[in-house]
């Protein structure tokens, strides 16, 4: 990875040094880097490149580009203006590959430099600037709009800029001055430290430590206890002076967060680094989510959740809760039957994960939908499935992860970006590339946590899993006016026409049940009735539905008894 970091280099130099202007620079005069540059290997290494370096001037026309900042799927860089047309103050927005997509006005932060570094709340982005001010800006998914001004209880310049999630404090630091630990309106601690020249700050939640850049566009772990340097850091190839910094998941990094740095170079640059290196950090164990009570096959596994009727069935199991307390949020929306009404990627059901469609009371939620599969008789753990993303902000649950225990998570998909507002389909997961063992009974989730409601602003829905080998096709069944007092119908289609059909029904929940036929989504007893199917393979039976069932679930399969193919499972709330 640093070879072809340093290949690059004389490359990049060549393109981009060559006859340019005079390049303005916010940078410490007496900064000097700590650090030696990561030499890679074998093994990714602390400090390493993940993606880019990527020209942020160019594009906007700003040779002041400062501070960097990811979020909702995008990355922000303020800047200055330009030295050839004097100073206009903006905040850029870039995908996340570094391409230029428009820029909006600093209405405040017009002192000086303007805005420096920034981070990022949900949707809401403070930046930091001269005389001890930081502004609010709203970002709704089309307009980054100023909202406040706020005179913060620091003093000098907050030019690098990031915040705990657990209290909500603010830290910043402006070259080897002090850092202060604040909120809005109150001071909590002063930590003296001159030999880190700090211009961008990104709070890492792995480590819950502050990455600072350095001087030299170096970078710094630092320990918010003390404000101290924990050992910890790297210099880049890319070098020149420092700016601003963020911390979050890349999807291209699967060792761990990210670190996204500005280089004040010519022109100005950003470039997204490795905080981990290898081997990665042991997984999360802080996450406590409702596990299934059974597991079904890995291999062939599949759901597109239209065979539900919105319940969970035993081998699946939900969690839907307040990520501060941990306690149930009945504001917490994970739903596998498509009850916002937004659509699925086929059918009317599939995996809604946000906080509910209806909720004005914006506050972060954390859901999860976990399935129990059984990797014993696996031959294949890659893992595909359709997705769609409504806006989410990066949060170390999301994602898709895997584990042996339902305590130790691991990922094999971090976070939703990359994946887009339209449904679209999801491939090259495999289920056996971590350390959770999967050959045995073990665990998948899928997981998501923000404050928006899905649909708007945030969510992220899943639909048409698929594990391993698809089944070959089989028979299919549907249940109709399944309605205490009235007459239910059970239907299969597809069948053998003329050969024999069972189907089976449970009182007693979802299994699984091993039977001659296989693996059952039925417990004992199960009530079974044979039908010969038609010419065209339909098999009906109408029965009445008890009025004293409704309110109860039913559980529903049936087996062509010709070859043995089970038809897809249903369970169905009484109506």
């Amino acid at each position: 990875m640093r070879k072809t970091t340093t290949l690059l280099l004389p490359v990049l130099l060549v393109l981009f040094g060559a006859g340019a202007p005079a390049q303005n620079t916010d940078a410490d005069p007496n900064g000097t880097s700590l650090h030696a540059v990561s030499t890679g290997g074998g093994a990714r290494s602390l400090g390493d490149l993940i993606a880019g370096p990527w020209d942020v001037e160019t594009g906007p026309n700003d040779n002041r580009c400062l501070g960097v900042e990811e979020m909702d799927g995008f990355l922000w860089v303020t800047g200055g203006g330009h030295s050839t047309i004097g100073w206009n103050y903006m905040v850029h927005q870039y995908d996340m590959d570094g391409v230029f997509i428009q820029s909006f006005p600093q209405t405040s932060n017009t002192t000086a430099w303007g805005g420096r570094d920034m981070v990022s709340i949900g949707n809401t982005l403070y930046i930091g600037s001269d005389n001890a001010e930081v502004s609010e800006y709203i970002w709704n998914g089309v307009t980054l709009t100023h909202v406040a001004l706020y005179t913060v209880p620091v003093t000098g310049t907050v030019r690098a800029l990031t915040q705990r999630p657990s209290d909500g404090h603010f830290f910043t630091k402006s070259f080897t001055g002090s850092i202060y630990e604040f909120d809005l309106t109150t001071a909590f601690n002063t930590f003296t430290n001159t030999g880190v020249s700090a211009y961008g700050f990104g709070w890492d939640y792995v480590g819950n430590t502050i990455w600072s850049t350095d001087a030299s566009a170096s970078a710094t772990e630092l320990d918010p206890a003390d404000g101290q340097a924990t050992g910890r850091g790297f210099s880049t190839a890319l070098g020149g002076s420092q700016g601003g910094a963020d911390v979050y998941d890349d999807p291209r990094n699967l060792n761990g967060p990210s670190m996204v740095m500005l280089h004040q170079t010519t022109p100005d640059q950003i470039a997204i680094y490795d905080t981990t290196g290898t081997p990665p950090p042991p997984p999360p164990t802080a996450w406590t989510v409702n596990l299934p009570t059974a597991f079904v096959p890995a291999d062939g596994f599949m759901d597109d959740f239209e065979g539900h009727g919105g319940v969970v069935p035993p081998h699946m199991a939900v969690t839907a809760i307040d990520p501060l307390t941990g306690l149930p949020d009945p504001e917490a929306w994970c739903d596998i039957a498509g009850g916002s009404g937004l659509g699925a990627a086929s059918g009317t059901a599939c995996l809604e994960m946000g906080l509910d469609p209806l909720s004005s009371n914006y506050h972060n939620v954390r859901n999860a939908l976990v399935v129990g599969l059984d990797g014993s008789a696996a031959a294949n753990f890659d893992l595909s499935f359709n997705g769609i993303n409504h806006g989410e902000e990066s949060h170390a649950i999301d994602g898709v992860w895997v584990s042996a225990d339902g305590l130790d998570w691991w990922a094999v998909r971090a976070g939703w970006s990359g994946i887009t507002s339209t449904w679209g389909p999801v491939s090259g997961l495999d289920l056996s590339s971590t350390p959770a063992v999967v050959t045995g009974t073990f665990y998948l989730m899928f997981a998501q946590e923000d404050n928006f409601p899905y649909g708007y602003l945030d969510g992220a829905g899943v639909d048409d899993i698929l594990v391993g080998t698809p089944p070959p096709p089989g028979p299919v069944l549907t249940v109709n006016n399944i309605v205490g007092g009235q007459v239910g119908t059970v239907e299969v289609t597809g069948a053998t026409p003329g050969g024999m059909v069972i189907m089976g029904t449970s009182f007693a929940g979802g299994g699984p049940t091993s039977t001659i036929y296989g693996t059952v989504m039925l417990s004992p007893p199960i009530h079974t009735r044979s039908v010969v199917a038609d010419g065209a393979g339909m098999a009906t039976t109408s029965r009445k539905v008890y009025a004293h069932l409704s309110g109860k679930t039913l559980y529903f399969q049936a087996v062509d008894d010709t070859t043995g193919n089970l038809t897809n499972a249903l369970s169905v709330v009484v109506g």
